[in-house]
């Protein structure tokens, strides 16, 4: 073998033996973790945002869902000779008395009571809202009553 060929076939390693090839190898490791570590809690907090603004709106829409339905059964009870003259807690009673829903059904998706008065000839079936304040600009109100 000639000596250009010597050289050549010898690889010679730039970082140096021992214990420091291993404490760099490792700290790179940990490094990478942290990246990562970051990064899907980056997307985790981007994801939450959505989700929970989705949620928001949902509950919205299962109160408005609910508040119609419950108004249009008060309205079609209200018209039966027993029920002429009730008010909106006795038109409530009667259709927890009656079967039509159970106490449950008469919350709102933030766990608020659903309140009913009587307006003219029928009742306006209303829920506080997002902001769990009745009279705010938020209030949930079924169809016929207004918003």
């Amino acid at each position: 073998m000639s000596e250009n060929q010597v050289q050549a076939s010898e690889h010679v390693d730039p970082r140096p033996a021992g214990k420091n090839t291993r404490r760099r190898q490792l700290g790179m490791t940990l490094i990478e973790i942290m990246v990562v570590i970051v990064i899907m809690g980056m997307v985790m907090g981007a994801v939450t945002v959505g989700v929970m603004s989705y949620l928001k709106k949902a509950k919205k829409k299962t109160t408005q869902t609910q508040v119609n339905r419950i108004a249009a059964t008060i309205n079609a009870e209200a018209a039966e000779p027993e029920n002429k003259g009730k008010d909106g807690k006795a038109m409530l009673e009667t259709l927890i008395s009656d079967g039509s829903f159970k106490k449950k059904d008469l919350s709102d998706a933030w766990g608020n009571e659903i309140r009913v008065e009587k307006v003219e000839r029928s009742f306006c079936v209303y829920s506080a809202g997002p902001d769990e304040n009745f009279g705010t600009g938020d209030d949930i109100k079924d169809e016929d009553c207004g918003q």
